[in-house]
């Protein structure tokens, strides 16, 4: 059998290409209007940093101090991107929630060291002060260029103190534990920092580690405060949803056995200046000590 498959043509009166002009021109500025509405959303949300609250106890005593207010702080990524203004915008952010204790959980500059001194940001960052001091671990950004050299402008001149599997003992009362980044290349196990700095763990201990894998080590060694950050909660969708399914925590506050755990999605950012779904932060934890 032959069929014969008949075309039907549009009369030439019914065709109107100028409509049809038109309306592409309509669909590609409604996209336009779109993209740019999600872009400036995305921008505010990086621009317009919100301040996380989280009330914390911990079943141990401190020394003399029954609670205390710590600001965290995480992924500032300082750079080119991210340059001398918003290191002011940042510390007087921070300095604006009267911390007792500042802690950065790594990443704090993003490439290499040139635009930090370039730019003289210690400036801004030696305005940070709290009473019990500004202590901070490593990131993987610290580790990606020039890492000694960043490491040591923290520390040395910027003012911040770098724990590098290593602890400190604030005021007889509690530690802190920063722990190093896995690009480092030599990084001890928990309980090896903890042995060899012979930490009480009568006290109260705080580990600073930026990338939130591995939960169960500080969980298993009897940490009352476990801090990260890293994931940036993807920092855009759908990127948000894919960290979700990665880490067991890519964002917010959990407790795991006796341990508080929480992960920020920071302040700053890698890339282009947006966040979109997610949103730039800093978090003050308010401890009390029972």
């Amino acid at each position: 059998m032959i069929f014969y498959i008949r075309k039907k043509k549009i009369p030439s009166d019914r065709y109107q290409p100028e409509k049809e002009k038109k309306y592409k021109a309509r669909f590609f500025i409604f996209i336009l209007l779109l993209v740019s509405a999600i872009l400036g959303w995305g921008n505010y949300n990086f621009n317009h940093p919100v301040v996380e609250e989280v009330n914390i106890a911990v079943n141990k005593k401190a020394g003399n101090i029954d609670s205390l207010r710590i600001v965290m702080v995480g992924d500032v990524h300082l750079g080119y991107l991210i340059d001398k203004k918003y290191a002011k915008k940042y510390v007087d952010l921070i300095m604006a929630q009267q911390p007792d204790l500042i802690l950065f959980v790594g990443d704090i500059i993003d490439a290499g060291i040139n635009p930090v001194l370039q730019q003289h940001m210690e400036e801004e960052l030696r305005q940070l002060h709290a009473p019990l001091g500004v202590h901070s671990c490593t990131g993987n950004h610290e580790y990606r260029y020039e890492a000694e050299e960043k490491i040591a402008w923290l520390n040395n001149i910027a003012g911040i103190a770098m724990l590098r599997d290593s602890a400190v003992l604030i005021d007889s009362a509690f530690y802190i534990v920063g722990r190093e980044d896995y690009k480092a290349p030599q990084r001890k196990p928990l309980e090896q920092i903890l042995r060899e700095q012979r930490v009480n763990t009568a006290l109260p201990i705080i580990v600073l580690k930026h990338n939130p894998i591995d939960l169960n080590e500080e969980v298993c060694a009897g940490v009352d405060i476990a801090l990260y950050g890293h994931t940036h909660r993807g920092q855009s969708f759908p990127a948000n949803l894919i960290t979700d399914l990665i880490f067991e925590v890519s964002h917010g506050y959990k407790k795991k056995g006796d341990t508080h755990i929480f992960v920020t999605s920071g302040l700053g950012l890698a890339g282009s200046q947006h966040r979109i779904g997610t949103q730039s932060e800093i978090v003050v934890l308010n401890v009390k000590f029972e």
